[in-house]
């Protein structure tokens, strides 16, 4: 190709203001790094490699006291994270060992419309208090106007005391339920069954879980719920109330033999839809089972 001369003057002396302190050029690594006022000029690239290497970890764990201090100061618990707990070993978790809030409080907000009732949440509410000191509230939002109930908890005083604030705000939203635990470093988590996975697995990391038979089992009931009976039309609830007539002509609940996810999801979403009156032999035994049991009654006596 042919040579295009420069269109600017390479010889122009820039004149830079001498009112501001100067600082050294990071990028000037010819000329030796510069780190917490040692040049590194005089030694070997591996040693210059390593003093820099034990400035920067000096660095993170200053930065580390700080934070535990911020903590400390506003009393902020560690949101609780799925993909700290994947990492461990089912086999090396605790059974029923409910997650590790910390010193803070947690805050779970539901947003939900009083249309939908989110019956699941009263009964996660009710397995919340077996393991943690959790206070309930109740809000109407201001897009609602039709008459709300608001005392679905029992009364309380102040936060200090409590592990887990879980407030329910009615209010329009289009997609379902709504969880907020921590807008700054999470995404809203939407649907009904969304949020029963997220609590009750804050209830106990490894419920449902240490199988992975049975938490695909459960996650594919919790989508059946969601999908053909919470947003489904006659035709599809009919069809998975079928589906689940057929697996609890084999076991008394969903998965296995004891209460799941699957169940509280399932109950409210027949609640919901308001099915309860004309079901297959076998859910209608299992609903029976579910109304009489003490956590589903909670619920019922408040908003049913």
């Amino acid at each position: 190709m042919y040579t295009v001369k420069p269109y600017y003057d390479t010889d122009v002396t820039i004149s830079v203001p001498s009112n501001m302190y100067r600082l050294q050029n990071i990028h000037q690594a010819e000329k030796g790094v510069w780190v917490m006022d040692c040049n590194t000029d005089d030694l070997d690239p591996v040693t210059a490699l390593e003093r820099r290497q034990e400035v920067i970890l000096e660095r993170l764990e200053g930065l580390k006291h700080i934070l535990q201090g911020l903590k400390t100061r506003y009393k902020s618990a560690d949101t609780p994270s799925t993909s700290v707990t994947s990492k461990v070993p089912a086999s090396k978790r605790e059974a029923g060992k409910p997650m590790d809030l910390g010193d803070g409080v947690l805050d779970l907000v539901v947003n939900a419309d009083p249309d939908q009732v989110p019956f699941s949440l009263f009964v996660l509410f009710k397995l919340l208090q077996e393991k943690f000191r959790v206070r309930g509230a109740t809000h109407v939002h201001s897009s609602v106007t039709s008459k709300c109930p608001t005392n679905l908890f029992p009364p309380s005083d102040g936060r200090c005391d409590y592990q887990i604030i879980l407030t329910l705000i009615w209010k329009k939203v289009s997609n379902g339920p709504e969880l907020i635990v921590n807008p700054s470093r999470q995404s809203v988590i939407q649907g009904e069954v969304n949020i029963v996975r997220y609590i009750r697995r804050l209830l106990d990391p490894s419920a449902e879980t240490e199988d992975p038979l049975t938490m695909a089992t459960c996650d594919e009931l919790l989508d059946l719920v969601q999908s053909r009976i919470i947003d489904g039309n006659n035709k599809e609830r009919d069809a998975a109330l079928r589906t689940l007539n057929a697996r609890l002509g084999r076991t008394s609940w969903l998965v296995g033999d004891s209460l799941s996810s699957a169940d509280i999801a399932a109950w409210s979403g027949i609640n919901q839809s308001k099915l309860s009156s004309d079901l297959p032999v076998n859910v209608k035994k299992w609903f029976k089972a579910c109304d009489n049991n003490a956590m589903f009654q909670s619920a019922r006596r408040v908003l049913l």
